[in-house]
């Protein structure tokens, strides 16, 4: 027969697996991660404090895969800093602000461990600091070595309040939700479209066919790809093989890619056991000679090594 407690447990639970898609790990260094939570599919939020200034980062989402996203607008003073993801992924879109809440209020503080994956700590609202009115905390009763700077915190309803921050006495606070949305909403317009945002990576440079340049121009290989240098975490790099690959960015509708089933955010690891990693790696590999050659692919697709087989075609002249 359920008990309160055991029914407690199974709601504390259920709340925490409905949220931990919005989690991701944001690789911030070998072996070191920061947590970080999509906002709205095109945004993650996370600590301004610990979050290393860079062209880019490599995010792990909540499923383990992959996606790359690039510096957004920051606020130092309310310790918020968001990112801008290269590709949008999917969220709930019940996220209801929960800023309602009272002193005593259950919460839970979530957290993303290096793969993903979920961490929960179940904590209560110790107070609720306001100046004008207005909402400026919620003081969780935990220890601050127990939360994860940059992870969300939600209430029973599955409500989300806020963002996990430590304050300057040392204690739990979270970052009120209206205040991560004034942020977000300086990055409206702001998310970078692949084919501008910053260093891809091409399969290959642009090469003219040769019935459209001068006699003797040479021809090359062509996957139908846009990809981008990455890192791959750590806990995935044994089952790789390899510590990088090449993330896909773009596709070319009806390429060699798109025609072997290939997606958007898988990472390429080698190609008929070449690895894609080295800067030069696919242009050696994909000389006239491979044009019309069968060759296997094998990628990294929400933490799973997979192997794809593609035709390789000649390069267009338009790309």
């Amino acid at each position: 027969m359920p008990t309160a407690f055991s029914q407690l447990s199974e709601s504390v639970a259920a709340a925490v697996a409905a949220a931990a898609p919005w989690l991701t790990a944001i690789r911030t260094g070998p072996n070191r991660h920061l947590t970080g939570f999509v906002w709205d599919g095109a945004t993650v939020v996370t600590s301004d404090q610990a979050l290393p200034p860079r062209e880019s980062y490599t995010l792990v989402l909540a499923n383990g895969a992959l996606a790359v996203a690039h510096p957004g607008p920051r606020d130092p003073d309310a310790n918020l800093a968001c990112l801008l993801l290269d590709a949008p992924v999917p969220v709930r879109a019940d996220a209801a602000c929960g800023e309602d809440a009272a002193a005593g209020t259950l919460a839970l503080a979530l957290g993303a461990l290096m793969d993903g994956a979920p961490t929960a700590r179940l904590s209560m609202v110790r107070h609720v600091a306001r100046t004008g009115g207005e909402l400026i905390a919620l003081v969780l009763d935990m220890p601050a070595a127990d939360v994860d700077p940059g992870g969300p915190v939600i209430d029973a309803n599955q409500r989300l309040l806020g963002m996990a921050d430590i304050g300057r006495d040392g204690g739990v606070r979270v970052v009120p939700h209206t205040a991560i949305a004034r942020l977000v909403s300086m990055a409206v317009g702001r998310q970078p479209s692949r084919a501008a945002a910053m260093p891809v990576t091409p399969s290959l440079p642009p090469v003219p066919q040769p019935s459209r340049t001068a006699p003797g121009t040479s021809r090359r290989g062509w996957l139908g790809v846009a990809l981008q240098p990455i890192t791959v975490p750590e806990n995935l790099a044994a089952r790789a093989g390899q510590p990088s690959g090449r993330m896909v960015v773009s596709m070319t509708p009806g390429g060699p890619a798109e025609r072997a089933g290939m997606r958007v955010g898988d990472v390429l690891l080698s190609l008929d056991g070449h690895s894609a990693s080295g800067s030069h790696a696919l242009r050696a590999f994909l000389g006239a000679d491979r044009i019309g050659s069968r060759i296997e692919v094998r990628l990294l697709r929400d933490g799973a090594i997979q192997t794809v087989s593609l035709t390789v075609a000649v390069q267009p002249a338009d790309h």
